[in-house]
């Protein structure tokens, strides 16, 4: 005799929590991403393309800060960043920062053409994604998220 499925001893594990929900809506928007990406013939990754808008957006961000807007330690963005430059869309170029010089990241004509290609793409399709939502409940959602985030970061003394 099959036992019967107990809803609220499956939700008392990890699967029915909001830790879960947020990983899982993260994953399936980073393979959503990587998929436009592939469809679109870019050949980049997702990570690079966000490491790509980042430095568009933010211009002469020192690496530390760029790592810290990637949500990324800065061996990774070393290593994301020595890709992008081998493929030509960046160049690194030394700033001033305070008193000392830092090392920054810009497009190249060609990094520009890569976002081009696949910006407005990705966006739309985002855009696409979000439309069945209020703008309220998005606003909502992000607030919520955001005190979450802070909260977590308080109690677990987390600097990103």
């Amino acid at each position: 005799m099959q036992k019967e499925f107990s809803k609220d001893k499956f939700f008392s594990c990890y699967a029915g929590t909001l830790s879960y929900l947020i990983d899982k809506t993260s994953i399936y928007l980073r393979l959503r991403g990587s998929i436009l990406l592939a469809e679109l013939g870019a050949d980049i990754t997702l990570e690079q393309f966000i490491t790509l808008d980042a430095i568009s957006v933010c211009k002469n961000l020192c690496q530390r800060d760029l790592a810290k807007i990637l949500l990324k330690d800065r061996s990774n963005v070393t290593r994301i960043l020595n890709i992008l430059e081998h493929k030509g869309l960046i160049q690194r170029i030394a700033v001033s920062k305070g008193n000392r010089i830092v090392k920054s990241a810009e497009l190249t004509k060609a990094g520009y053409e890569m976002l081009n290609k696949t910006q407005n793409k990705m966006k739309n399709d985002f855009n696409e994604l979000m439309s069945g939502f209020s703008s309220k409940d998005l606003k909502t959602l992000e607030k919520v998220l955001n005190e979450i985030s802070s909260k977590i970061s308080e109690k677990a003394s987390i600097q990103i």
